[in-house]
C-alpha cells in the first residue's frame, strides 16, 4: 500500500479508537453515551453529487423527505460536507448523509412510501447527477459513542480490508497498540458500521467510520507522534483500499 500523508495517518489511527475502552473523556464533548448493539437498527449512508444550480431543489427534498422519515421513527442523524479527500481516488461528493432507521422493515417501508416516492421523483432525481448508498448495520460490540456539533472537523472513512486471516490478526495487533496512545489526542467516534448492501458506482466497503476531532492541531500532532509512526506499516499492510473524507457538518 502506498505511503499515506500525515492527515491520513492520523485518520487511520483514529479508525481503531472505537475498539478501545477510552481512558480519557474530553471536557469539550457535548454528549457521551454507552453505545450498545442494536441488532435491528439500520444506518443508510449516501454519497451525494448535486448538479450545479440544483442546490435549492435538493434542500427542499431534504426538508420534505426528513419529515416523512420521522413519521417512521427514523432520522437524518448527520450530514457531512466534505472539503477534501485525504486518501483515495474518487470524485469529492457534495454531501454524505447518515440516516437511521429502527429496522430493515422500516427502511423498506419508508422507501416504498408513495408520498416519499413522489417527493424523491420531483426533487431528488432531477437535482442529483450521481449517488452511491450503503445500507449498514451496527457491529456486535459496545463502545463509547460521542456526539459532536457543527463546530468540529469530521472524518468519514470507507474502509476495505485485505482478504485473509493473516491480515485480520495483523490489524487486531495494531489496534491493541494504538489504543494505548490515541486518547491523548482528542479523537471521538460517532458511528462504526458494516454495510451489507449497496447501490451505485462506488464499491461496497467492509466498514464505514464517522468521527470528529477536537482540533486540527491535535490531529496533526497524532500523525507525527513517533509511537504512532512506528505502527503505521503494520496498519498499511492490512488495508486493500481506503477513501477518507475530511469536512464540516451541516447537521
Amino acid at each position: 500500500m502506498k505511503s499515506l500523508n500525515t492527515i491520513t495517518n492520523v485518520a487511520l489511527s483514529a479508525l481503531l479508537f472505537v475498539w478501545c475502552t477510552s481512558k480519557a473523556q474530553n471536557s469539550n464533548t457535548k454528549h457521551t453515551e454507552k453505545m450498545e448493539t442494536k441488532n435491528q437498527e439500520i444506518v443508510n449512508v449516501a454519497l451525494l453529487y448535486i448538479k450545479d444550480g440544483e442546490e435549492a431543489r435538493f434542500e427542499e427534498y431534504k426538508k420534505k423527505g426528513s419529515a416523512i422519515l420521522e413519521k417512521y421513527g427514523g432520522k437524518i442523524e448527520r450530514i457531512v460536507k466534505p472539503t477534501m479527500l485525504a486518501e483515495g481516488d474518487l470524485e469529492l461528493p457534495n454531501e454524505i448523509h447518515f440516516a437511521r432507521y429502527p429496522s430493515i422493515e422500516v427502511f423498506n417501508k419508508f422507501n416504498e412510501d408513495p408520498e416519499f416516492i413522489k417527493i424523491r421523483n420531483e426533487y431528488a432525481i432531477p437535482a442529483l447527477k450521481d449517488i452511491s448508498t450503503f445500507t449498514s448495520k451496527n457491529t456486535d460490540f459496545e463502545f463509547e459513542k460521542e456526539t459532536g456539533d457543527k463546530s468540529k472537523t469530521y472524518g468519514v472513512a470507507l474502509i476495505y480490508f485485505n482478504e485473509g486471516e493473516k491480515y485480520v490478526k495483523q490489524f487486531e495487533e495494531y489496534h491493541d497498540e494504538v489504543c494505548a496512545i490515541m486518547p491523548e489526542f482528542g479523537t471521538h467516534f460517532e458511528r462504526f458500521i458494516a454495510p451489507f448492501q449497496s447501490k451505485g458506482n462506488i464499491e461496497q466497503p467492509d466498514e464505514i467510520h464517522r468521527f470528529y476531532f477536537d482540533s486540527m492541531e491535535g490531529l496533526q500532532q497524532m500523525g507525527t507522534d513517533e509511537r504512532m509512526e512506528a505502527l503505521f506499516p503494520k496498519r498499511d499492510a492490512s488495508l486493500k483500499n481506503l477513501y477518507f473524507f475530511i469536512g464540516e457538518a451541516s447537521l
